[in-house]
């Protein structure tokens, strides 16, 4: 079997979605013929913790190399919560300091521990890496250049035209970082990102990057997690929920929280009949809003949960809510999220910008868009509960839904890495 070395900084047992690309690639690897070793980091502090996906990379024989302490222990992970403000000017001054990002310091001990394992694995015949961090991109290209072995390099996101997750103070930090890209798609064997517009981003900007050069493996939902979520006992409900899975972090939602609010000062008789349920860790902005408001009995906030269980809430739910803000270059927003919101064929309310993820779910099908309008949250809500009483709410496309299926996704990638080593 052919060994693959996964340079992913964002890896269980960190939660959220960052870690999910990763992972599932890494699970699914071997059904094709490449066996994953995956170098990650050993973090102390992290927004959340899911020994489950650990538990689940584990099982399916994925092999995982950290930095830092020999001794990692998942349990020792403390969970931070950090205000919104804080997060922020943190942010900021990371951008002026650190190029291309916070976790550069994480580069010189993952280049040592490849040197320490390298023996151990009997090398390896190609090196993956996904960004963000794009420092996972440096690694890897140091790696290239050292071992002499094919380079495979995977966006999540844009780097230099994300202004949501990369904020450059100078035109020095810019030109920086967009010299640093153009070394790493200089010499990458194969670029690979989520969606269409990442795509078209790079290859207007680098005249290096031929259109053909890049290859589209969207975020996808593990059939496996819904079918493990279907057989456990499902969530207790007696109510019309609409459920949002996810953060808010970098998205001011309160627009959200406003309509909830009018939903029960035009429908009141639906008080008790419908909830409004959040997998996730809200700010003190939107707690307060809701105390302030007198909605608390409708709102249902399970704070950040495992994987699976987080599926069995989207399975339990009856309309699914879909939010990303507006702004510079948002037609490229795609969160890993929509993957399994189309997994779950559940009804989707979405507030997004025009671009690849409103491509995605008009071909979806059961969807109902609206603007950053309370009045819309509102009606759209309502409309929906009649329709989910009359039997009469839209079936999504399967066709779609089969696009997003992370187990074809892997089998792309592995005939990708066979491309390179000229393996039919």
């Amino acid at each position: 079997m052919n060994k693959v070395l996964i340079i992913s900084y964002y890896f269980p047992p960190m939660g959220m979605g960052g870690v999910q690309r990763a992972m599932k690639f890494s699970k699914y690897l071997k059904n094709f013929g490449w066996q994953p070793t995956v170098i990650t980091d050993s973090p102390k502090k992290y927004l959340a913790v899911d020994k489950s996906l650990l538990n689940e990379a584990i099982e399916n024989g994925v092999s995982i190399e950290r930095t830092g302490s020999e001794d990692f222990n998942p349990d020792s992970i403390e969970v931070v919560t950090p205000r919104e403000r804080l997060r922020k000017l943190r942010n900021s001054l990371y951008s002026f300091i650190f190029i291309p990002d916070s976790k550069i310091g994480w580069k010189k001990k993952a280049l040592k521990k490849v040197d320490e394992i390298w023996e151990k694995y009997g090398g390896f015949q190609v090196v993956f890496a996904t960004a963000p961090p794009y420092t996972d991109f440096l690694i890897a290209l140091e790696l290239k250049k050292k071992y002499n072995i094919p380079l495979v390099i995977d966006y999540r996101d844009a780097w230099v035209d994300s202004p949501v997750l990369n904020y450059y103070p100078t035109s020095y930090h810019k030109k920086k970082n967009i010299k640093l890209e153009a070394e790493v798609l200089r010499f990458a064997d194969v670029i690979i990102t989520v969606n269409r517009r990442v795509k078209e981003y790079i290859v207007g900007r680098y005249e290096s990057v031929d259109y053909n050069d890049v290859r589209i493996i969207p975020n996808g939902f593990d059939p496996e997690d819904f079918e493990n979520a279907k057989s456990l006992v499902a969530h207790t409900k007696d109510k019309f929920r609409i459920t949002y899975s996810g953060s808010f972090y970098t998205r001011n939602a309160l627009f959200y929280f406003r309509g909830i609010k009018l939903f029960f000062e035009k429908y009141p008789e639906l008080r008790g009949e419908v909830e409004f349920c959040f997998i996730c860790t809200l700010t003190n902005e939107y707690m307060d809003f809701i105390r302030n408001s007198g909605i608390q009995q409708d709102i249902k906030i399970t704070g950040y949960i495992n994987h699976i269980d987080c599926v069995k809430y989207i399975l339990s739910s009856d309309i699914l809510f879909l939010y990303i803000s507006r702004g510079e270059n948002d037609e490229a927003a795609m969160p890993g999220k929509i993957g399994e919101y189309i997994g779950s064929q559940k009804n989707i309310l979405a507030s997004v910008p025009e671009g690849v993820s409103k491509k995605v779910l008009e071909n979806y099908g059961a969807v109902k868009f609206i603007d950053e309008e309370p009045g819309q949250v509102a009606d759209a809500v309502y409309e929906f509960y009649n329709l989910s009483k009359s039997g009469k709410l839209p079936k999504p496309d399967s066709e779609t839904i089969s696009k997003f299926n992370r187990v074809k996704h892997t089998e792309e990638l592995a005939k990708e890495f066979n491309y390179l080593l000229a393996i039919d």
